[in-house]
């Protein structure tokens, strides 16, 4: 059976495990090309670990194709909320990114910046803008 012969709710699952298998393979090639120099193989052999980062950057570009063909499934109004979403959480992380990277530079704050901590407040910031947009639309759609 084709894409187009099933329905909507069966495209949209089918989409969303394919989404979920191609960030689940992406999260462990990343777990493996960044603990892998550390317990896996020696610091040394940086042919491994650049074949490691490799796979990961291939196994990222196909979830984000995933990404792509799970948004375009889903009805107009879902595509609008997560392209809001989207543009919320670019925006607030250009900005607190930013002004994080200006406290730790001019030294009102003392610690370390890493780059988990900008994931950490995108991934949040996306996760609260998708709920409280879903939680408006079922909202105004009781009203």
């Amino acid at each position: 059976m084709s894409q187009k012969e099933l329905s909507f709710k069966q495209r949209n699952k089918l989409n969303t495990l394919n989404l979920a298998k191609w960030t689940t393979a992406w999260l462990i090639t990343l777990a493996i090309a960044s603990f892998g120099p550390h317990v896996m193989w020696p610091k040394e052999q940086t042919f491994i670990s650049i074949i490691a980062i490799s796979i990961n950057v291939l196994v990222g570009v196909m979830m984000i194709m995933a990404n792509k063909k799970q948004i375009l499934g889903l009805d107009e109004m879902q595509q609008r909320i997560q392209l809001n979403a989207m543009g919320i959480t670019l925006g607030a992380s250009v900005v607190f990114g930013l002004a994080y990277s200006v406290v730790q530079s001019s030294g009102i704050l003392n610690f370390n910046e890493d780059i988990s901590h900008l994931v950490i407040f995108m991934s949040l910031t996306y996760l609260t803008t998708l709920i409280v947009m879903n939680k408006r639309l079922n909202d105004e759609g009781e009203e």
